[in-house]
């Protein structure tokens, strides 16, 4: 590559996958994205273990692994009060790159990108994403720009607006013209922000196409799973040209400011064959007892105080109910005096706790995980014989950490292609596994990513993973890659005949080995 590039624009393609964009490219829907991917080196990039949206987005903004960064899933436990918490920025455990840029004396833009919230301590400006508990807190860290922003474009959310499949064609058309709406405002805030601030970074994160494909999957016409409905198909196409479009004016304030392009996803998609009752398995395997009916008292009375907590939490001076912890008692209905092991949350994973009580020293610990991994490792879908769980394995051992001391699962089970592993489950429901008309596609491995900045190969196929993309962005920029970062600066997308990127970025070799977890 022949210099670095002064800037980078992030476009953060949320569950964008090649099942989608193949043929939105072919049917002439999203030609901005199609020119992108045309002029870039493209190819997959790899979700995180578990591929949900805190864990993915922090590996990509760390440029590490999870055992790294310190975020596992949405929530985690608080052993000493015995609560469930939720997972926010100020539990990341290294510097991000918005730390890294913002270090260097530049300024960062990041507009909606999750796991910014609380706001960090950068340069720039930065608008929190759908983990913010409302719009103003959103704007924390830059509340001039959002009363500009609240008075021009009020259209802007930061919010998840596919909650379910709609029920109506009525429905459908509403909130498809409120999405098409936020991702016009989402372009226009970028462009009011690049007015504001001399940024060598910017960030655009397009949440709600994730909701798209989670809820209306079967109206793309993609697969077997097509619902082959001409007037839902064309509310579903009209936002994705409204994303097309807004991809567009990114695309063009690039080119006006001399910036690479980096567009990218935090996992892929595909359609779910089925719901799996994380916890029903655990009974199965005679290492949890649900209450019976009639004994549920103090598992009522928990979520009874739980809600009464969030409700207080509403009427405090912030106003949220959304950050509270919660208690594990509330959670999960079980007889604890013979329960071993539990799953208090978790969406396409396995999070798995020991019941400290009743499993007590190394050895009772050691056979009681043996038996979690061996019992998920064993289930499988009835009519396709298939694995519920693409691994099953001790966190402890693998990360080489002490799970209780940092609130996480002792045992994670990442859910195999297809499959959508739940805590949350019927209480009394006998079946294991249950199709979701409401979630009629969820996450896969298997995300992209198209890098066009001077010196690309357009015809490099790239085989990345998340923790990969913060490294190539700053040797892009001409920065030293800190050492934590665990990705690999991906030279393989330059042409080799010019100067290497990671030479020129680091003053060593291009191509940075990545410390990949154990196993």
């Amino acid at each position: 590559m022949p210099g670095p590039a002064p800037r980078v624009v992030f476009l953060g393609l949320d569950g964008a996958t090649e099942a989608v964009l193949r043929p939105a490219f072919e049917r002439g829907w999203m030609p901005n994205l199609e020119a992108l991917w045309d002029r870039s080196a493209t190819g997959t990039l790899w979700s995180s273990e578990p591929m949900v949206t805190p864990v993915a987005w922090t590996s990509f903004l760390t440029g590490c692994n999870p055992p790294t960064h310190g975020i596992h899933e949405f929530h985690a436990i608080d052993p000493a009060a015995r609560t469930i918490i939720p997972n926010h920025a100020g539990r990341i455990r290294v510097p991000t790159l918005w730390d890294a840029i913002s270090e260097s004396g530049r300024e960062v833009v990041s507009l909606g990108l999750p796991m910014t919230y609380p706001p960090p301590d950068v340069r720039g400006i930065v608008v929190a994403g759908s983990d913010a508990p409302g719009l103003q807190w959103a704007f924390a860290q830059c509340p001039e720009f959002g009363e500009e922003i609240f008075r021009d474009l009020p259209g802007y959310s930061h919010k998840v607006l596919w909650k379910r499949r709609p029920r109506t064609l009525d429905e459908l058309r509403s909130v498809s013209l409120r999405n098409r709406e936020v991702f016009r405002a989402q372009a226009g805030a970028a462009e009011r922000a690049d007015a504001r601030c001399d940024w060598s970074a910017m960030m655009v994160h397009f949440h709600n196409l994730d909701g798209i494909q989670h809820r209306l999957w079967p109206y793309l016409d993609l697969d077997e799973t097509a619902a082959h409905q001409p007037e839902w198909t064309a509310e579903v196409v009209a936002c994705l040209r409204e994303l097309d479009e807004a991809v567009g004016r990114l695309l063009e304030l690039a080119s006006r400011r001399d910036a690479a392009v980096i567009a990218l996803s935090d996992h892929g998609f595909g359609p779910c064959r089925a719901l799996v009752d994380v916890n029903g398995l655990l009974c199965r395997a005679g290492l949890q007892r649900r209450l019976p009916y009639g004994t549920r008292l103090s598992y009522r009375l928990s979520r009874i105080r739980d809600r009464f907590d969030r409700w207080k939490r509403r009427r405090s001076p912030e106003g949220t109910s959304r950050r509270g912890p919660r208690s594990i008692e509330g959670e999960v209905g079980c007889d604890w005096s013979r329960t071993a092991a539990f799953a208090p949350f978790g969406q396409l994973c396995g999070s798995i706790f020991l019941n400290e009580d009743l499993v007590s020293g190394s050895s009772a610990a050691g056979r009681t995980i043996g038996e979690i991994i061996d019992a998920l490792r064993a289930a499988e879908d009835p009519d396709t014989g298939l694995p519920l769980f693409a691994d099953a394995f001790d966190v402890a051992e693998r990360y080489n950490l002490d799970p209780a001391a940092e609130g996480l699962p002792d045992v994670l089970a990442p859910s195999t292609d297809g499959y959508q592993a739940m805590a949350k489950w019927a209480p009394f429901s006998r079946s294991l596994l249950r199709p979701d008309p409401n979630l009629p596609a969820t996450h896969r491995y298997d995300g992209v990513i198209a890098i066009d900045a001077p010196g690309v190969s357009p015809d490099t196929r790239l085989d990345a993973e998340l923790p990969d993309v913060a490294p190539t962005a700053l040797a892009l920029l001409g920065q030293a890659v800190p050492e934590f970062m665990e990705g690999r600066i991906l030279d393989e997308a330059f042409d080799r005949d010019e100067a290497s990127i990671g030479t020129a970025a680091t003053g060593g070799p291009g191509i940075r080995p990545a410390r990949r977890p154990i196993g």
